[in-house]
């Protein structure tokens, strides 16, 4: 397909997404029929990814985290999948979605001790994680994820670790 060229034509009822100008099309037989971007944000807001913890919301205040030179939260979200780094240890299990809404968990993790300060984050990290209700991805790709746990509610906020990479 020519990366310039704006319509698909298909065979069959389908949706296409091309990379390069990331141009989607509804396919009806012998029709190609661009969507609107309102419909290309919706479709494109996905949790699927990697993403790098930046806050942690408990009860509508910020909570203190470790400095981030000294250790990284993580969360990839593939398929049903979920792993990624509590700040010491690893993590994985499954996750489901409907619509906004999020499962998460049970989760394992590995069994390695770190300083006290980092292990109570990463309990707290994997609470609200098994926690999730539902999740956003807004119009700058990050992601919050809303959780409710036994000590309350509260909001995970994500940046893309591609970003943060692509920064330094």
């Amino acid at each position: 397909m020519n990366k310039h060229s704006r319509y698909q034509s298909l065979t069959g009822g389908f949706v296409v997404l091309t990379l390069g100008l990331v141009q989607m099309v509804a396919a009806i037989p012998g029709l190609a029929v661009p969507l609107l971007e309102e419909q290309l944000m919706a479709q494109t807001a996905s949790i699927t990814g990697n993403w790098r913890l930046v806050s942690i919301t408990e009860s509508a205040t910020p909570t203190p985290m470790v400095p981030p030179q000294t250790t990284e939260l993580t969360a990839d979200f593939s398929g049903d999948r979920i792993t990624g780094s509590g700040g010491c240890n690893r993590f994985m299990g499954g996750f489901t979605t409907a619509g906004e809404q999020l499962n998460v968990g049970p989760l394992a993790t590995t069994f390695m001790a770190c300083e006290a300060a980092v292990m109570d984050q990463e309990m707290r990290y994997l609470a609200a994680l098994q926690g999730a209700q539902r999740y956003e991805v807004d119009d700058q790709g990050q992601l919050a994820i809303f959780y409710q746990t036994e000590q309350g509610t509260g909001i995970l906020r994500f940046t893309s670790a591609q970003a943060v990479r692509g920064l330094w």
